[in-house]
């Protein structure tokens, strides 16, 4: 028989080419990818062998006869270990974390020993397919179960594919039908034209198609950085828990981002955190992997156990204790680190579980400002277990608007009564009951909610005011608290006043909260938007004097109206000589400086008598009232007026 072969060269070439490309990129070993190579390498190998056969069929005269039966039966050993590597391969991936059970054992590879011992038999029985008088190549009776075992394996992929159909997308449910349909057509065109070898064309282009949408390199590798990504990270990770292999990681945190690239933009920071990692690569060696997992994350992945985290540690110390110096440009760089030992994560199986712990780690590292490496353990696993159930709740909060407004009365000490009120967002949730905003706050500015919040509580204050007419009720104006991203904003102005332009709000109602950190890393941006304000009305408070930096920089820099004291300055004050005596100066500071003061955590009337004594000008505090939802804060007001009016007759 005269065989076409130009089908199986052209195959041959695309097989060498996908194997060619796979190894010239960044690669990750996993269970999966590891499979995939071998379905690679075997399909390659059956090619060849396809062809070499061809050869030793066509001139049995010139090849021994125990050679032709050896390569024939090597090579439809490795044209049938194909499709059930590609079923092993379709399951790897639709469940990666999932352990094999006995009978899938026997679905994937009892098919296949069947066949196998039918091809190591065929000298012997003739079954599959024997040389008539030593010469010409026949096939025997049982060669159709090989092609039946092919259809099965095809036939089982398609029928993974459809009931796991929902953790595939639509592209990789494509390949696969069309890996296992083509198989198929491939096999039965080839029976009817028995001349022209066409499967390993077939096969060859359903690996190309599975490589460029399931095996891309690029889905593992973070395009800017150029070190593996994220979900590299994670699946490494998952494939480690599940065949239970020892393993340790790094988490690496670079403190000062956030802020620089309001400075210096996105492409500068991307091309400063492309040599830190390239920094990391050179100092991780050949067994430690680098994973760029975050805006200002990376994590240091080793299989095993490593001695040597602590010489690790310290390179790293020593190279941020000196600045980065990228586009002419010096930057010096915080650094928190964490660990995460062998034994620490023995019996987690999650893989969003060890990153959740690790994130949670760097945290109280960055929130630390040790410089020694924080360990991770089940304890901080938990807190981050809160942390992702309380960051469900502010979305689902954000997305059906179940936030609440609450309102905290100040009070005026020269008008006697409640003057002005400050806005403090609450969240409440049917399961976990009250969130504290001391715990919520911190995770929505983590996870970029902050703004879409500050939103919400903004424009439900200017709804509140406009509708209930405060300012007919003795308010002058509500304190609304701007988060540091939210001052980081060039067109905050904007916003803010197109919201109160929305409620047709007089300007002069909202007061703005500032606390003197976010003055601090949000400087220009911050001026910008304070002139353009102020110009419409708008006044503008500091916030939490006495904590934090508490130097008169901002105070003298930012045309504040009012400044806010935190309460531990007054708390303080009750216990400490030096404190009343620091109290006593910064309040005759102040006042010197024509500025409105405002004393937070008033819980005494000793204490609201002693900063009148002071100049204190407004009260906020239990002793008046705690915070208290709208239409508490309405009642409360009623009940001021009505005491003021009898106060008067």
């Amino acid at each position: 028989m005269n065989y076409i072969i130009h089908y199986d060269v052209a195959a041959l070439l695309i097989t060498l080419i996908i194997i060619a490309q796979y190894y010239s990129n960044r690669r990750i070993s996993l269970g999966v990818r590891k499979v995939f190579v071998v379905m690679l390498m075997i399909a390659a190998g059956s090619n060849a062998l396809d062809l070499i056969t061809v050869y030793t069929i066509e001139h049995p005269q010139s090849i021994p006869l125990w050679l032709n039966y050896l390569v024939n039966m090597v090579y439809l050993l490795s044209f049938n270990c194909v499709p059930m590597l590609y079923y092993v391969y379709v399951r790897e991936a639709i469940r990666p974390s999932e352990r094999w059970s006995r009978w899938e054992y026997v679905k994937a590879f009892g098919m296949f020993a069947v066949d196998a011992l039918l091809i190591f038999t065929t000298p012997i029985t003739k079954g599959i397919f024997y040389f008539e008088n030593g010469l010409y190549y026949k096939h025997g009776s049982w060669m159709a179960f090989l092609y039946v075992s092919a259809f099965y394996y095809m036939v089982s992929a398609l029928i993974q594919t459809i009931r796991y159909q929902s953790k595939l997308t639509r592209s990789q449910r494509f390949v696969v039908v069309f890996y296992s349909v083509g198989t198929i057509v491939s096999i039965v065109f080839q029976l009817v034209c028995s001349g022209l070898l066409i499967v390993q064309f077939a096969i060859s282009l359903a690996l190309l198609l599975v490589y460029l949408s399931l095996e891309n390199p690029e889905d593992f590798t973070d395009a800017q950085i150029g070190s593996f990504n994220r979900l590299a990270f994670s699946e490494t990770i998952s494939s480690y828990l599940r065949t239970e292999k020892d393993f340790e990681v790094m988490g690496v945190q670079i403190g000062g981002i956030g802020y620089l690239r309001s400075v210096i933009g996105l492409t500068n920071i991307n091309g400063l955190m492309k040599m830190i990692a390239d920094f990391l690569e050179s100092i991780s060696g050949r067994r430690r992997k680098v994973f760029y997992v975050e805006q200002n994350r990376f994590m240091i992945l080793v299989e095993g156990s490593d001695a040597h985290w602590d010489m690790f540690r310290e390179v790293l110390q020593r190279r941020f204790q000196r600045p980065f110096t990228f586009e002419g440009t010096d930057f010096s760089l915080d650094l928190a680190m964490t660990l995460l030992p062998n034994k620490e994560h023995q019996g987690i199986s999650d893989a969003e579980d060890i990153i959740r712990m690790l994130e949670c780690s760097l945290q109280e590292a960055e929130e630390s400002g040790a410089e020694m490496i924080v360990i991770s353990g089940e304890q901080l696993l938990e807190k981050g277990r809160r942390e992702s159930e309380i960051l469900h709740i502010l979305r689902e909060a954000l997305r059906y608007q179940r936030f609440e407004v609450y309102y905290q009365p100040i009070y005026s000490v020269k008008k006697k009564c409640y003057c002005s009120a400050e806005a403090l967002i609450r969240l409440r949730d049917e399961t976990m009951g009250y969130i504290s905003p001391e715990e919520f706050v911190p995770i929505a500015e983590r996870h970029g909610l902050i703004i879409e919040m500050g939103t919400f509580v903004f424009r439900e204050v200017c709804s509140f005011i406009a509708k209930k007419r405060l300012w007919e009720r003795g308010i002058e104006y509500v304190d609304v608290n701007l988060s540091v991203v939210q001052c980081m904003q060039e067109d905050l102005h904007e916003r803010l006043i197109a919201i109160m332009d929305e409620f047709h709000l007089p300007y002069h109602c909202i007061n703005l909260e500032i606390t003197e950190t976010a003055a601090v890393l949000s400087s220009e941006n911050l001026r910008g938007n304070m002139t353009k304000l102020m110009e419409k009305g708008v006044n503008f408070s500091l916030d939490d004097y006495g904590t934090g930096f508490s130097n008169t920089a901002s105070i003298i820099e930012y045309p504040f109206h009012t400044i806010k004291l935190d309460k531990s300055m007054l708390w303080s004050a009750t216990d400490s000589e030096k404190a009343m005596c620091a109290l006593e100066h910064v309040i005759a500071m102040i006042k010197s400086m024509h500025m409105e003061l405002i004393c937070e955590g008033v819980e005494t009337q000793s204490q609201a008598t002693m900063l009148e004594h002071m100049g204190c000008d407004y009260f906020q505090g239990y002793y008046f009232s705690k915070p208290v939802n709208a239409e508490g804060f309405l009642d409360l007001l009623a009940r001021d007026r009505a005491y003021s009016l009898l106060e008067e007759v």
